[in-house]
């Protein structure tokens, strides 16, 4: 299958094409530079691929939580060759993306995205399955969270086995952020943060994301969806404290 992938969540945006097997990406480490270099970087790994905008079998891209901006930039883009191409777009929430490559590890699993001020947007696994559900959280909330949740496995185990749970946790996502972040304020010190120091997901996890929902018939997004945002902006607080 042709495609396009885009992850603007972060501010280190990441774009790909895929021909078949062959996969072209690009990241880019922008700041506020994202609208400036998001259009051109798409024209250069499509043509890199040797893909035409449409010859696209589908696009997909990270639909939150994540940057303000930079969610509403990759949708817009992909809406434009929605709208020139008829070219479905499939949406993958960010943090399932950051998890996807590290499913397979035996123990927790944290996927964060830093929200700034020691808040993080995150979600967390267990052996595959979802123990914390996808939000904005205080990073003391986050902490207290996956302590009870080590507390009570921690405590099944010991009536079962006779023996201590394994406390591990692997973060993905924007793991450096959050393993100081945590150090910094003497949080999970009992448990051992583990993250891939290489830094955070390829792009080829979404095309398989994607291509599971196409496999499974799941809708592709509809003209009017938009990005989850999972808090206001800045300009929706300023109008509401007015």
């Amino acid at each position: 299958m042709n495609a396009l992938a885009l992850d603007t969540s972060i501010s280190k945006i990441t774009v790909a094409a895929k021909k078949g097997e062959n996969l072209v990406s690009l990241t880019l480490d922008l700041g506020m530079r994202q609208s400036e270099k998001l259009l051109p970087a798409i024209d250069y790994v499509l043509s890199q691929a040797k893909i035409a905008p449409s010859e696209l079998d589908y696009t997909a891209l990270c639909s939150g939580p994540g940057s303000f901006t930079g969610l509403r930039l990759g949708f817009a883009a992909l809406k434009a060759i929605e709208a020139a191409h008829g070219i479905p777009i499939y949406a993958v929430n960010s943090l399932d993306y950051y998890a996807a490559p590290f499913m397979d590890f035996g123990g927790a699993i944290l996927s964060v995205i830093d929200a700034r001020k020691d808040k993080f947007f995150a979600k967390a696994f267990f052996s595959g399955k979802e123990i914390i559900s996808c939000d904005d959280f205080e990073l003391s909330d986050l902490a207290q969270k996956l302590e009870g949740f080590f507390q009570e496995k921690n405590s099944q185990e010991k009536e079962s086995t006779g023996k201590e749970s394994r406390a591990e946790i692997f973060v993905a996502g924007e793991a450096k952020t959050f393993v100081e972040a945590c150090a910094r304020r003497n949080f999970l010190q009992e448990k051992k943060l583990l993250w891939a120091k290489g830094g955070t997901a390829n792009l080829k996890s979404l095309f398989d994301l994607a291509e599971e929902k196409i496999a499974h018939n799941e809708p592709r997004i509809l003209e009017y969806e938009g990005p989850q945002y999972f808090r206001a902006s800045e300009a929706e607080l300023k109008t509401a404290t007015k």
